[in-house]
Parts: structure tokens; C-alpha cells; sequence
């Protein structure tokens, strides 16, 4: 059975109250406490509920079952209002949900311990129906447990209570109000909760919850009036003070109201350091006319300076004004920004391009510019100069292809369009410029792309004269034209004059050896001496005339095709040495060959060329030998390739020779070669030959020592 009476209408008020705001607030709940602050005002709402029904309640069962569910609520509300204190002052990290458990570990077990009480009586030791101001209530006997419970929830409510406190204290005035009806709000039913416990009022009513109606109407005030939770104070703390720029707010007396540590460590550094609640002509005094200059002003945007010397600052300055929802002044706003960085290289970006703009215009090099149309923008006195202008106006705005020659434009025009469509960076090219003067100036130029952003907006270009390159070039072309003219010319006469050379020599030499054998008759002893001498100089002439003739062939590429086909390396190599072994012996030196047994039995090439190299090859080892040894070895390194290797003991080749040794007309310098006749062709068509056949001849020389010629050929396949 229940009975309501009128008596319990601010308790429904109150309950109404609190649900609305819960509701409301829930829709706020990402702001900083408002989801803590709704699920207090539920449960703040389920408290009141509970005792409503509680003092309707006519019979003690129903008055304790109504009490249990009631002090669900008020040992829970503690929580939520200490976890709104800790988010609303800006500590939100300290909630975790292990440190949450920890804070509702003892009201846990407080719930279990109300609603066992029966068994155990801890919480209450007794409790009794008794009739108080028109109701009728419960009286109870608290138990042991029960000062537990309110040592906890004092302790808690007291936390959140002290940190509210202290972030009011810093706070500006204007943002106090709102925190000022959360605390009555709170205090109201911590105090009548606190007269109802201890007796102070010797009453038995729980005044706590008709002190929530003054609850509800306090958060309610707060929330409407002050925007609580739309608009959080802590953020002043963390975005205002922890922001670089100065803010120094004023009312409607150009007091000081409020101002940030950026700001305080401006005025801190030149003059007062408490600023608050002082006009700020007071605290400008060291800058008086900063002071009268904005006097009278309420909105403005400049730059000034404080300090001087190495110690001056410059600040970006913002003033603006502060209006109510009737336009009526409050006050006004001001803004510094240190700019002293931006000021300094302000400077040092001017100094910096006066010093470029005289560099570029004292350049020696051509330097000019053109916009994305190829319309010049900018040229430096020397590219003025170099065209035969006198001033920038006769060249800006001009088409960049009417300065160069009808012939190179196309040329020009398309290399600049391959630069802008592939973007290029950076790109050489040479033209020919026409000068005022109808000249004709040839130009070296480094071409880069001007960007703003992503966007190529024009040209520059790096350029130097280079006519007198250009006629350097012509002339070395010339001259090397003549030079290769003379070349063929040379070996043409060598070729021709070798061919004719050998008829009379054939000649000399086919009748010198008849008088040898003695074909007109007995010779006497100084006749057969005269005749031997006439056929070795006659052999010497022929072999001299072969070489020039090779020579000429190979200078003017008639010999670059070869007579290639299968032969026996084995033959080839007995056909070589075949009567040089016997001019080595009469030199009375050791001579002797080896051939690789796992070389192919048949490989394809020129024989008769490679049998003309192993010659020459043995026949200068043999002159340049006068004791020691002399030997040949044909190797087969690997499957793709074979050597002949030339091996003698003779004088050597100095490090020197061994630079030109292969080169047409060049011996070596010394005795021995001076002693030997020769023309110094021998190893340049050897050398010539083993590379028209993709080959190559290593040499390893000492003097004093001897000489290895290394000929490395390689092995066709297929055709072994």
C-alpha cells in the first residue's frame, strides 16, 4: 500500500529535473564530463524515485525493499561525480577502466552487504517505522559497515570537490559562473545529507533529496545560463595558454581581465608581471605611444617592435572587440604574434636579392627568361649586350624565335615543347641568334623550368657565346677531313707504288740468282759475294715492299674481309716454323714448340693470315735474340677460344716502347733495332690482323729478360 501527499512534490520536481538533464546532456556526450555528468543525473533520478516510493510506503517491508534500491543510487553517485570532476578539470587521462573497477570494487560490495543485511546486520542495525512532519519513515540504527560507506563516498565527493575548487581559481571571471552553481549544486545535498547522518538537526527525514531540488535548479541554471558542457573552461587552459600567440583580454574599461602566459612572458620580459584587474595604460608605461596610438581604437591589424638592439621583437598586432547579444561593448581582444623570425628573413630575403639581382646583372653569362608562351619577361646586361640591345624594354615582350635564324627556328621550337610536355628539368641545346646588327652569334644554353606550385609558369636559361667554339669545331672538322683525305691518298700511293715496285724487283731478284747458280757462266769469288749481297737486298726489298703494300691495304680498308675457312692448327703450325728453326739455329739458338693435344683438330679462320702473324712474331723474336731460346706454344685455355704464345729471351721492350710498339713506322730505340733493318710495320699489321679477326695481342716484356706476344683468337662454333 502507498500513499503520495503534496508534501513530496519537490522530490517529483526534482526527480523530473534530473532525468531531463541526463537526457539532455546525453545528447552532449562527446563534450568533456557531460557523459559522467548524465549517468549521475540517472542516477540521481533513480535515488529520488526510490524515496518517493519509500515514504509512500506504509508497512516496513515496503519502506526497507523501497530503502535497499535507494541506497543503489546513493552509493553509486559518488563515482560518476568524482569521473566528471577528474574529465571537466582537464584530467580525463587519469580514467582507465582498471582504475574505474578499483572505484566501484567497494560500492560493489557495499550493495551486496545492504541487501544481505538481514544476516549479517552490518549495515543496519535495526530499523523501525516512525512518523516525522506528516510522514512516515524509517528510522535506522547505522551499523559498522555503514560509516565505511560514508568515509568512501565523503572521500570521493571531497576529491572531485577540491579539484573544482582549485581549477576555479585560475580560471578568468568570466568563466567562473558556471562552476559556481555546480558547486551549490553539489554542496546543497552534501550538506543535508551530512545534517541527516550525524543528527545535526534532531530530525528523522533524509533531507538529502529535497535538497536535490536545489540541485536540479542549479544544474539546471548552470546548463541554460552559463552553457554548461557546450562550452568547457578547461579549454581555455589548454588551447588559450598553450598557445604561441599573446592574448590579453579587456572589458569595457581597457582593464585587464585575462591574459595567456604567451602574453604574460611579453610584458613579464619589459614590465609588470601581475597584469590582472590593471589598465593596460598601466601596464604599457615603457611604451606610451603603443598606448596613445590605439587609444580611441577598436579594431585594428599592424606590425610593431618592443626592445632594442639584439633584444628587439617584432609582433604581428590584432585588435578586436568583444560585443554582447545587444551589440553593447565588453571589451576587447588583443593578439600578438611573435613575427621576429619572419622579419629577419623578410630582411635577409631583400638583402639577399639585391646581392642575386647584382650577380645576375654583373654575370659574364647570358641569363634570361621567357613566360610559358615563350615571350621574354627578363634579360641580364650581358645577354643585352650579346644581342646588341641597350635596354631591357627593347627585349621584353619580344617572341623569343624572332632572335634566332629561319633555319634553327622548328629545331628550337620543338626542343622547348619536348622540355614543357616530359618536364624536364634541365636541358642543353645549342642555335644560332641573330643580333641587331643581322650577325649571326651562336649560343650554349642551360634551359631550366620556372614553377609556382605544381604549375611551370615560363623558362630560364643559362646561355654563353660559343661562335668561336663553333668555329673552332668547323675548322678541326675541316682539318680532319684533309687529314682523312691525306690518309687515303697516302695509302692509295703506298698500294700503287708497292704494286709497281715488285716487277722491277722480281726482276733484279730472278736475275741475281741465276748469276748465282751461275747460269752466265763460272763467277769468281768477289762476283759470287756481289751476287749473295744483291739477293738479300733484294729479299729485304720485298719483304719491305709486302709490308708497305699490307699496310696500305689495311689503312684504307681494302683487306677488311677474310679468306676464312677449315684448317689443322697442327699444319699451320709446321708450315711457320718450317725454315725458321733453321735461321735460328744458324743463330745458334734453342728452338722448340708445343701444341695443346685437346685443341680441335680443325678450326675455322684465315690460315694464311694467322700463318703471316706467327711469322712475323717468330721472325722478330729471332732478330732480336742473340742467345738464349725461343719458343711457340699453341693452348687451348677454354672451349671458346686458343693461343699462340711467342716466348724468347731476348733483349726485351722497355715499358716506354711497349706504349707505341704496335704503332705504324715506331721500333723500339736502341742498339740491337739499329743493327736489325726494318720498317717498323711488322707488328702493326699483326696487330691489326688479330683484330680483324676479333682477337687480341697481350704483350709481357722486361729488358734484359725477354719478351711473351700473347695472340688470343677465338673458336667459332659450330664449324670446329
Amino acid at each position: 500500500m502507498y500513499t503520495f501527499t503534496l508534501n513530496m512534490l519537490p522530490l517529483i520536481i526534482s526527480a523530473f529535473i534530473s532525468v531531463a538533464l541526463a537526457l539532455y546532456t546525453w545528447r552532449n556526450r562527446k563534450t568533456a564530463g557531460a557523459l559522467p555528468f548524465s549517468i549521475m543525473m540517472f542516477i540521481l533520478f533513480q535515488w529520488q524515485t526510490s524515496y518517493i516510493f519509500q515514504l509512500a510506503g506504509l508497512d516496513l517491508p515496503t519502506k526497507i525493499f523501497w530503502g535497499n534500491i535507494m541506497f543503489i543510487g546513493v552509493v553509486l553517485t559518488p563515482i560518476p561525480w568524482l569521473i566528471f570532476a577528474l574529465e571537466y578539470t582537464g584530467r580525463k587521462t587519469w580514467v582507465n577502466k582498471w582504475r574505474l573497477a578499483l572505484l566501484c570494487f567497494l560500492p560493489v560490495i557495499t550493495i551486496i552487504v545492504i541487501f544481505t543485511n538481514k544476516l549479517h546486520h552490518l549495515f543496519w542495525v535495526s530499523q523501525t517505522l516512525l512518523r516525522e512532519g506528516g510522514f512516515l519513515v524509517l528510522a535506522s540504527v547505522n551499523g559498522s559497515w555503514f560509516w565505511v560507506h560514508a568515509a568512501y563516498t565523503y572521500l570521493l565527493i571531497m576529491t572531485g570537490l577540491i579539484l573544482i575548487v582549485r581549477t576555479l581559481l585560475r580560471w578568468p571571471v568570466q568563466y567562473r559562473g558556471q562552476m559556481l552553481w555546480i558547486l551549490l549544486a553539489t554542496l546543497t545535498p552534501l550538506i543535508a545529507n551530512a545534517v541527516t547522518i550525524f543528527q545535526i538537526i534532531p530530525i528523522q527525514i533524509d533531507l538529502t533529496p529535497f535538497a536535490f531540488a536545489v540541485t536540479g535548479i542549479g544544474m539546471a541554471y548552470a546548463l541554460f545560463r552559463h552553457r554548461l558542457l557546450d562550452i568547457a573552461p578547461i579549454a581555455r587552459d589548454i588551447i588559450i595558454d598553450g598557445m604561441k600567440d599573446g592574448i590579453i583580454v579587456l572589458d569595457a574599461k581597457r582593464q585587464i581581465v585575462d591574459i595567456n602566459q604567451a602574453a604574460q612572458q611579453i610584458i613579464g620580459s619589459y614590465g609588470e608581471k601581475q597584469p590582472i584587474g590593471k589598465p593596460l595604460g598601466d601596464i604599457l608605461t615603457q611604451w606610451p605611444e603603443l598606448v596613445e596610438r590605439y587609444r580611441e581604437v577598436l579594431e585594428a591589424e599592424d606590425e610593431i617592435s618592443l626592445g632594442e638592439g639584439d633584444a628587439k621583437r617584432w609582433y604581428e598586432l590584432n585588435l578586436s572587440t568583444l560585443k554582447d547579444e545587444n551589440k553593447l561593448l565588453l571589451g576587447q581582444v588583443i593578439t600578438t604574434r611573435d613575427i621576429t623570425e619572419r622579419k629577419l628573413a623578410e630582411k635577409q630575403l631583400r638583402e639577399g636579392e639585391a646581392r642575386f639581382r647584382q650577380i645576375v646583372e654583373n654575370a659574364s653569362d647570358l641569363i634570361y627568361r621567357t613566360d610559358i608562351h615563350g615571350y621574354f619577361t627578363y634579360a641580364n646586361t650581358s645577354a643585352l649586350h650579346a644581342m646588341g640591345f641597350k635596354s631591357k624594354d627593347e627585349v621584353v615582350g619580344k617572341f623569343y624565335l624572332d632572335l634566332t635564324t629561319p633555319e634553327a627556328r622548328h629545331k628550337l621550337k620543338r626542343t622547348y615543347q619536348h622540355q614543357f610536355a616530359s618536364k624536364t628539368k634541365n636541358s642543353y641545346h645549342e642555335f644560332p641568334g641573330i643580333a641587331t646588327d643581322g650577325s649571326e652569334i651562336w649560343f650554349g644554353q642551360n634551359v631550366q623550368l620556372i614553377y609556382e606550385g605544381d604549375q611551370v609558369i615560363g623558362f630560364q636559361a643559362l646561355a654563353r657565346n660559343i661562335t668561336a667554339v663553333k668555329q673552332a669545331q668547323d675548322a678541326l672538322r675541316i682539318a680532319r677531313d684533309q687529314a682523312l683525305e691525306a690518309s687515303r691518298v697516302k695509302s692509295q700511293l703506298l698500294s700503287k707504288v708497292s704494286h709497281e715496285l715488285r716487277t722491277p724487283l722480281g726482276g733484279i731478284l730472278g736475275y741475281a740468282e741465276l748469276l748465282q747458280g751461275n747460269a752466265f757462266g763460272e763467277l769468281n769469288e768477289r762476283q759470287l759475294k756481289a751476287s749473295k749481297e744483291i739477293v738479300e737486298s733484294a729479299n729485304y726489298l720485298s719483304d719491305m715492299v709486302n709490308e708497305l703494300l699490307d699496310e696500305a691495304q689495311m689503312s684504307s680498308s681494302t683487306a677488311t674481309t677474310l679468306s676464312e675457312r677449315l684448317f689443322s692448327p697442327f699444319t699451320l703450325l709446321q708450315q711457320a716454323v718450317s725454315g725458321m728453326d733453321i735461321i735460328a739455329q744458324k743463330k745458334e739458338l734453342e728452338f722448340s714448340t708445343t701444341i695443346d693435344p685437346t685443341l680441335p683438330n680443325e678450326i675455322f679462320g684465315d690460315d694464311r693470315r694467322i700463318r703471316q702473324i706467327i711469322i712475323n712474331l717468330i721472325g722478330n723474336a729471332i732478330k732480336f735474340t742473340k742467345e738464349g731460346s725461343i719458343h711457340i706454344n699453341v693452348l687451348h685455355p677454354d672451349e671458346n677460344s686458343w693461343e699462340i704464345q711467342v716466348i724468347d729471351t731476348g733483349i726485351g721492350i722497355s715499358k716506354e716502347a711497349q706504349s707505341y710498339i704496335f704503332e705504324p713506322f715506331r721500333q723500339a730505340d736502341d742498339a740491337v733495332t739499329h743493327e736489325n733493318r726494318g720498317i717498323g710495320l711488322g707488328l702493326s699489321i699483326t696487330k691489326q690482323l688479330v683484330e680483324l679477326m676479333h682477337g687480341r695481342i697481350i704483350l709481357n716484356s722486361e729488358v734484359g729478360k725477354g719478351s711473351t706476344f700473347t695472340v688470343l683468337l677465338p673458336i667459332i662454333k659450330g664449324l670446329e
